[in-house]
């Protein structure tokens, strides 16, 4: 069972132009290596008695076509890039843990469908993000580096392909309640 426990730090953009298709073919036509594409389901869990909207911490489980993840995200640390600590395990069941968190008092609440294109920039990932009832998306992230470094790497990668953009502080799941939420009191 593989364990990871690292600070993630990435920068989310909201992709206005050009597409997701047009980029792709651009990055790969400048030689970026390509890691993998893959469809991602991640089930979000909260509770009674540790409401994770309120502590800025995350409990899912992710489903992909390569396995199945178990991820706990601390609260945000970053002030300019979205950082926080990440604890991750590999899982081969995905319906027992999901009873295993249910007896514990864990419900699931949100699931963020997504398909997602993984490149690689020298220690840069870049990933191109397809969300269902979001939109398009761009995630550049560095394993334990600098927020500096990582700033400096988006700003340039924005200019170089003339990309339009906005940056997002919130993670899917955060659009995705705001979303659902905007919507049920314009219903009302």
């Amino acid at each position: 069972m593989q364990m990871a426990d690292i600070i993630e730090r990435e920068v989310k953009l909201k992709l206005e132009s050009p597409t997701l298709a047009e980029l792709y073919a651009k990055l790969l036509n400048d030689g970026m290596q390509l890691i993998k594409k893959e469809t991602e389901e991640d089930i979000y869990f909260n509770s009674e008695f540790r409401d994770f909207r309120k502590t800025d911490e995350a409990l899912r489980i992710r489903k992909t076509d390569s396995g199945i993840e178990f991820t706990y995200k601390g609260p945000k640390i970053g002030k300019i890039s979205k950082s926080r600590e990440e604890i991750t395990v590999n899982v081969n069941n995905a319906d027992n843990l999901i009873k295993i968190l249910e007896r514990l008092g864990f419900k699931p609440v949100y699931t963020v469908v997504k398909n997602r294109i993984f490149l690689k920039d020298g220690e840069f990932i870049i990933c191109l993000d397809s969300v269902k009832d979001l939109g398009e998306f761009i995630e550049i992230e560095i394993p334990n580096s600098t927020e500096e470094k990582l700033i400096e790497y988006v700003n340039l990668f924005l200019e170089k392909y003339k990309i339009k953009a906005t940056q997002i502080k919130k993670s899917y799941l955060e659009l995705l309640v705001s979303k659902n939420e905007e919507n049920n009191s314009n219903s009302n």
